[in-house]
């Protein structure tokens, strides 16, 4: 499901400690590219529509003091979000499989998931030393 934000109480709620992980699209209704994009943007949402990730929308032509505090200049611009902090800036249009793999690479990303914590937690918990 996807969620068009509105307020500025929206969004400092999803920009809060425990705002969770979040995509948000900022667009307007007048970028090709922005409209060209949300067929694969809805589509990853229906997808990943079981997993603890938000996808929001943000309309910069009717709320522009949204994105003002964000310094959006172009759109589309995808910020990958996750309790408050922005973990990546994507500027332009991604295809709907580059969307898929950024989406999960923020749900990794949310759940403490990594190289090294992938290594060293697994390690710890089975009681061996890496190495």
């Amino acid at each position: 499901m996807i969620e068009d934000l509105t307020t500025r109480q929206e969004l400092e709620a999803l920009m809060s400690e425990d705002g969770g992980a979040a995509i948000i699209d900022f667009w307007s209704p007048s970028c090709g590219p922005c409209m060209a994009m949300a067929p694969h943007f809805e589509l990853v949402a229906n997808e990943l529509e079981d997993e603890p990730i938000r996808f929001v929308k943000i309309n910069t032509a009717s709320q522009p003091s949204l994105a003002q505090p964000f310094n959006i200049h172009s759109v589309p611009t995808l910020l990958f979000v996750n309790n408050g902090e922005i973990l990546d800036v994507r500027v332009g249009a991604l295809p709907g499989s580059a969307l898929t793999k950024k989406a999960q690479w923020l749900l990794r990303k949310s759940r403490g998931e990594g190289l090294f914590s992938g290594l060293f937690g697994r390690s710890r918990a089975s009681g061996t030393k890496p190495g």
